[in-house]
């Protein structure tokens, strides 16, 4: 077998997780909070007819840091970062992290997310707001969990009544959807060649002298 359909069906498995990292990205243009996925390539040798050819793939993914808008809501329990960092919430899987603000009260009048999962204060505790409370500040680093160290060196601020938008940018995203859907047409139309190919060659040389 020629070594051009491996080369062109690892390329077409590197194009496919591509193409399901920037739908994904798309579906999320509206999702608060959201950072979208960046997806990367390397270079992989494969030994083909004792040759080493080099072939694409997928080197995972990478999570774009470039931060969304700040969007004015004027929800007193709404909560935006701005600089590097995290809100911290305590899910059924342990604490995750995540930049989505959107809060809400439980039955407790503790802050939980739009999931339910409770926002970690200092300690891992629970946030408890006050009926008589007018806005959400941040005392130390209570109202959130930093992941790292914060490029500046300070901790991130928290603006009340403001939400971060998704840093999907959705026209780059469309163009980049239709840049790989080809791209992977092209290499699924190059692998059904060499099949073809290969399919006759095997039919013709195979047959009766």
């Amino acid at each position: 077998m020629s070594d051009g359909i491996y080369l062109a069906t690892a390329g077409a498995v590197a194009q496919s997780q591509a193409l399901d990292t920037t739908a994904n990205n798309i579906a999320n243009a509206s999702t608060t909070g959201f950072r979208a996925d960046r997806v990367t390539f390397k270079e992989a040798l494969t030994g083909a007819k004792s040759v080493d050819t080099a072939m694409v793939a997928h080197a995972g993914t990478r999570v774009d840091q470039q931060a969304g808008a700040l969007d004015h809501t004027d929800s007193p329990l709404d909560c935006a970062l701005e600089g590097e960092g995290y809100f911290g919430v305590q899910t059924k899987d342990g604490a995750r992290y995540t930049r989505a603000g959107n809060f809400q009260l439980d039955t407790n009048r503790n802050l939980v997310t739009a999931e339910g999962n409770a926002l970690r204060g200092e300690g891992g505790a629970p946030i408890n707001i006050p009926p008589d409370a007018q806005q959400i500040k941040r005392e130390g680093s209570t109202l959130f969990a930093a992941t790292g160290k914060p490029t500046a060196g300070d901790p991130p601020k928290v603006h009340s009544g403001m939400l971060e938008a998704s840093n999907v940018n959705v026209v780059r995203g469309i163009v980049d959807l239709v840049k790989v859907s080809r791209s992977y047409e092209s290499l699924m139309q190059v692998i059904q060649g060499y099949h073809d190919v290969e399919t006759r060659a095997a039919r013709e040389l195979g047959g009766p002298k």
